[in-house]
């Protein structure tokens, strides 16, 4: 058998072409896959939803049974407080309701007597959260224990407050709730 020997032009067209060959393969390949992943997914990319802008985003307060606002608490109740946040906006943003910026204060008069950043807040975390315009975010229910928050903590073993009128304030990622929630205690 008589071998000839190829030229350097020939042989470098040989090896584009297999370069060419192995690309379209890659192309190919990596179109499939991602051809099929779509039929699973519903095969659109998920559009990037922005932070909420500055003002679109209302807190409202609440003291009650954890269902609905009460105006007294006999003796023996302790006040369930929580908040509703809702996007006053027209389009769907992201806003942090994360434990780690949620706060709750409740005064008496002008006077903070219970604060919940004087409570163990260790662990606590950001989460961001996708509002939908016109819809409100509830976050659970906590029990207010009746008693005043100092630098010891915020829970029992604290002095405990007096029968009286107090007022309630959430306070979500910087933005205050907007309403008056006052209450009554025996």
């Amino acid at each position: 058998m008589n071998r000839t020997r190829l030229s350097p032009q020939v042989i470098r067209r040989r090896r584009i072409a297999l370069l060419v060959v192995v690309a379209l393969l890659g192309w190919g390949i990596w179109a499939g896959v991602s051809a099929v992943v779509g039929l699973f997914t519903g095969g659109k990319p998920k559009a990037q939803v922005s932070a909420c802008a500055a003002g679109v985003v209302s807190v409202t307060a609440y003291a009650g049974d954890g269902q609905k606002h009460m105006d007294v608490f006999d003796a023996n109740t302790k006040p369930l407080i929580w908040f509703s946040i809702v996007n006053n906006g027209k389009v769907a943003c992201t806003f942090n309701t994360g434990a780690a910026v949620q706060f709750f204060r409740i005064k008496f008069a002008d006077q903070v007597i219970w604060s919940s950043e004087q409570c163990d807040r260790k662990g606590l975390k950001d989460d961001q959260t996708l509002l939908k315009p016109g819809v409100p975010l509830t976050s659970p229910p906590g029990q207010w224990m009746r008693v005043y928050s100092s630098g010891g903590g915020c829970g029992e073993g604290q002095a405990p407050a007096l029968p009286g009128t107090y007022s309630l304030v959430a306070e979500v990622n910087k933005v205050l709730s907007t309403n008056f929630e006052s209450f009554e205690i025996q």
